[in-house]
């Protein structure tokens, strides 16, 4: 595979290719929908993100230019399709990206490894801090998905799979910060920290 294809296989990639292998569509109206079904919350649409990766993709081969729309007095709109390589690589990256469990590294988890610099105390009321804004989160979310209650369920799976892993994390966190609260065996070097610091 080229280095040009290997840049192009990123989340934004998926969620463009999917969109156009359903209908021919203008950016703006990928947008549209890409916020109408939620998938902000597990792709980065920062800026003229979504216009970058569309002229990675036809640069690419993976997408073309198919003609211009225009609604009322707005602009005309460049309109994209899928090719047929670009149907390729979405089966690919579909069939990677649900099948092969990858390890990213996120950073709470790299963070729970060094857990123990920290006073027990310090350490358990910081994961109950996190899973109190994961509360929040859960919060915003299911108000958000009782706004999409019109959309077919299986173009929001995303939305229930974090959902599921919110409430699991939850879960754990307090569970963790009770074991930690009740004597959790601990390495001497973060027992003498000091455990009342207010910063944390």
């Amino acid at each position: 595979m080229t280095r040009e294809l290997r840049a192009v296989e990123t989340p934004l990639t998926l969620a463009v290719l999917t969109l156009l292998a359903e209908q021919p569509r203008h950016p703006y109206d990928m947008k549209t929908t890409l916020g109408e079904r939620r998938v902000a919350e597990v792709v980065k649409l920062r800026g003229g993100s979504l216009y970058d990766a569309i002229g990675r993709l036809e640069k690419a081969g993976l997408v073309c230019r198919t003609g211009t729309a225009r609604a009322g007095a707005r602009p005309e709109r460049t309109v994209y399709r899928i090719t047929e390589s670009g149907h390729d690589l979405l089966d690919t990256l579909l069939e990677r990206f649900l099948a092969e469990p990858v390890n990213e590294y996120p950073r709470f988890v790299a963070a729970l490894a060094h857990l123990p610099a920290l006073a027990p105390p310090v350490a358990a009321r910081l994961l109950r801090r996190r899973a109190a804004r994961l509360r929040e989160q859960t919060t915003a979310a299911d108000r958000r998905r009782e706004q999409s209650a019109d959309l077919p369920r299986a173009v929001l799976l995303e939305s229930d799979y974090l959902a599921h892993l919110r409430a699991a994390e939850i879960d754990w966190l307090e569970r963790t910060a009770i074991e930690i609260d009740r004597g959790m065996p601990w390495p001497d070097g973060g027992a003498g920290r000091d455990d009342d610091k207010e910063q944390l």
